[in-house]
């Protein structure tokens, strides 16, 4: 008989003490400045999605909560990935924030995510042959100057810029070499003025024949 033993220990993860969890939540950000200030209140029924395929949507106050969402790195932590569904979005808001957004989970601790929506001004400039010499993809000299206005009102407050070209027979490559034209010309000034956000830019052609 020998007064020496041995064992084999198994170190069990313990889910309550290990894992991080998530609380977030959908809020109106009416001022537009990404963080959420008193009297914003939530969004309710908006979806987000982690990057494993779980759909979560926020409740009638526009909060969320992933219970143990992931088993994170216990000495660094372990990022962690969501993205809102900007389909289920009220009609007419538009992400302030990133998306999607990332955190880092620390073992047995909540981490926060907040995403930010308003109302978003939409400025519509439509399109046609005649702002155009015939087969030339640049403007005309006499619109250039209304190009650089609409820059400025663009910087005013945050929105969002559509390019509506109606098509009327001088062929949709034309058109859309003419739209690929304008959108880099208005990147251009709307770096000179400071691009204090980021201008999202939208651009579709339509057929004069509708």
């Amino acid at each position: 008989m020998s007064r020496v033993a041995s064992a084999v220990v198994e170190m069990v993860v313990e889910e309550v003490f290990h894992c991080g969890d998530i609380i977030g939540k959908v809020f109106d950000d009416q001022n537009r400045n990404g963080y959420q200030d008193d009297g914003e209140r939530g969004l309710a029924g908006v979806r987000v999605a982690t990057v494993k395929g779980l759909l979560v949507t926020a409740d009638a106050e526009g909060r969320f909560h992933i219970a143990c969402a992931d088993l994170p790195d216990q000495r660094i932590g372990t990022n962690y990935i969501l993205k809102l569904d900007t389909r289920s979005l009220p009609s007419g808001y538009r992400l302030t924030t990133e998306n999607p957004r990332v955190v880092r989970l620390t073992a047995g601790k909540a981490s926060k995510f907040l995403f930010g929506a308003s109302v978003g001004r939409v400025v519509r400039l439509d399109l046609s042959d005649a702002a155009f010499d015939e087969g030339v993809v640049a403007l005309r000299p006499e619109w250039r100057a209304s190009l650089a206005q609409m820059v400025e009102l663009l910087d005013k407050e945050p929105s969002v810029l559509r390019l509506v070209y109606t098509e009327n027979g001088e062929g949709r490559r034309l058109a859309e070499k003419r739209l690929k034209v304008m959108r880099k010309d208005i990147a251009r000034k709307w770096r000179r003025v400071g691009a204090r956000y980021r201008l999202e830019v939208e651009a579709k052609v339509l057929s004069g024949s509708r």
